[in-house]
């Protein structure tokens, strides 16, 4: 996300920008949405509020949870890259990252619906969450990303009324990230 700090900058906007626990700089190897969520919180109490949102992949996912169910006070305009659809297809993705046997990724699934309940995490899908955030959005997702599927944005896509969706080709998973065309497309709604 650090490609899109000077473009804010330069359109006139006061930048927040973090690493969530066990992400990029920050403390820790392991976390999960629960954790996560509350740190939204800390963010907020400490620069808030926010009149923009931008998140990326399981970003997303973390902040339709904040705006849907932990209370957090919407913005004014959403953006969201590659975003993550359902919680629990966190593991199956992250065993083809890591190249972890079945039997590991079966112990931990087990592990993590007992310790948070197994319905509790089942519900946790952005199609769903999105459907009680009306902020106007602008998501982009890349056909060719190999971490997150095209289809998760497509699903959240379909039903999210408040959502301009646009796919894009071959830049992968954090090219949008990087992209010169996507920050002009990202301000000018910003400014609209």
């Amino acid at each position: 996300m650090t490609g899109f700090v000077d473009p804010l900058l330069d359109a006139g906007y006061r930048v927040v920008a973090y690493d969530q626990p066990a992400h990029g700089e920050s403390d820790g190897t392991t976390t999960n949405l629960l954790e996560i969520t509350p740190t939204m919180d800390l963010i907020l109490e400490q620069e808030g509020p926010f009149d923009v949102i931008l998140a990326h992949s399981f970003g997303t996912l973390i902040t339709s949870y904040a705006l849907a169910k932990r209370n957090f006070p919407p913005p004014s305009k959403l953006v969201y890259f590659g975003a993550f659809n359902r919680l629990m297809d966190a593991l199956p993705r992250f065993q083809v990252i890591a190249q972890l046997p079945d039997e590991i990724i079966q112990g931990l699934g087990a592990m993590i619906y007992e310790t948070f309940g197994k319905d509790v995490l089942e519900s946790i899908v952005n199609e769903s969450l999105v459907q009680t955030i009306h902020v106007p959005a602008l998501m982009f997702h890349d056909k060719s990303d190999n971490v997150t599927p095209v289809e998760d944005s497509r699903a959240i896509a379909r039903v999210w009324k408040s959502v301009r969706y646009v796919e894009t080709d071959g830049l992968g998973h954090r090219g949008a990230l990087q992209s010169k065309e996507i920050f002009e497309q990202v301000i000018s709604f910003l400014k609209g």
